[in-house]
């Protein structure tokens, strides 16, 4: 597994955008059913050709639409990308919708009929958006679908994917929670997730791969998935209603909260039932992803087992380059991957740096 490189320090968006050589040279439509791809790549020599590709797309538009800042993940992916963007000269306007697809159809069509050189979405809900997409190709907008896989639909309609893996990051979590509880010296038990937004493939994938891992290790069982919109205090508040519901049906032994900030909340909820929590004290097992300082500070902690990286800030570092690449001229591939990374107390010194710039 490959991690793309990340610059950690406060210079690392100027940084790349003055060396960035993205690996790739495909068709600007098609496919992106395809389980996985070279990841593009950011280097730290610049090319010849790097200062010129800046240079050609200056004064380019690019809309993006997505999530919005009150979410703590899509604020700094969003601003990683459009700072991004920005300091290549690029002029960018950030359309948010709040997870509501109705305010995202509505802020594509906005999009659509401002004719930039690119549109960018994170789907809040990937059918909704289908029209709008077939929408752009007719009107001849290159439209890049971000993060999550994206609708049949929509596919053909494409220029590109940039996606984070997120079957990996389902996986990942899955693996955690079965090597939390066995190192308890237990041989299964009960699980839940709360997950991210329901309607989207984000959150299908990575419930897809969790299930498969419970496929190949059915003494653990996954009793309940909830909806936790990618919310906090929502997250807290279903967790609290879940420990009630099965505590007199064997308990709950594992956790997913399937972004930190959430598997926060589960933990929250947990000490105000008065669980025990990680391996130390044999208690609950709570995993994570999309990695945040909270998360990596509570695997520290001893209070969560582990989570999986999907950072924002490298998220995004992942996808401008791409988009400068496009807006330069050059191709780039139809289905562009992020490979994911799992994190445990075992693997911190690897990630734990990187998953702590959010």
């Amino acid at each position: 597994m490959r991690i793309s490189k990340t610059l950690q320090s406060k210079g690392r968006i100027a940084a790349v955008v003055a060396a960035f050589a993205v690996v790739g040279v495909a068709a600007g439509c098609g496919s992106d059913s395809s389980s996985s791809t070279t990841p593009a790549k950011v280097d730290t020599a610049a090319p010849a050709e790097t200062t010129a590709a800046v240079a050609d797309v200056k004064g380019k538009k690019v809309v993006l639409v997505s999530c919005f800042d009150q979410n703590p993940w899509c604020k700094i992916y969003n601003h990683t990308i459009i700072d991004g963007l920005k300091a290549a000269g690029v002029d960018v306007t950030y359309l948010e919708d709040g997870f509501d697809p109705n305010v995202q159809v509505q802020n594509l069509k906005q999009a659509i009929a401002a004719k930039p050189d690119a549109v960018l979405v994170v789907a809040s809900d990937d059918n909704s958006i289908v029209p709008a997409v077939t929408q752009a190709k007719a009107a001849g907008v290159p439209i890049f679908n971000l993060n999550g896989r994206a609708a049949d639909g929509s596919i053909p309609n494409l220029t590109s994917s940039i996606l984070a893996n997120q079957k990996q990051l389902g996986q990942y979590a899955a693996e955690n929670l079965i090597e939390g509880i066995k190192a308890e010296g237990k041989t299964g038990g009960n699980l839940i997730a709360i997950t991210g937004t329901a309607g989207t493939n984000t959150a299908k994938d990575r419930m897809e791969a969790f299930n498969e891992v419970l496929a190949k290790n059915p003494t653990f069982k996954l009793v309940a998935t909830e909806d936790g919109s990618w919310d906090q205090v929502k997250s807290a508040k279903i967790a609290q209603q879940l420990f009630a519901k099965y505590a007199n049906q064997g308990g709950i032994q594992g956790a997913y909260g399937m972004a930190d900030y959430m598997a926060a909340g589960i933990i929250q909820s947990a000490k105000q039932a008065n669980l025990p929590l990680g391996v130390k004290n044999k208690g609950l097992i709570v995993t994570g992803s999309n990695c945040f300082k909270v998360g990596i500070d509570a695997i520290k902690a001893g209070e969560q087992y582990g989570t999986a990286t999907q950072a924002p800030s490298v998220e995004g570092e992942f996808v401008f380059p791409l988009i400068i690449d496009f807006l330069a001229g050059k191709k780039i591939e139809a289905l562009n991957q992020k490979e994911e990374g799992r994190v445990t107390a075992d693997t911190l010194g690897e990630f734990g740096e990187v998953c702590s710039l959010a």
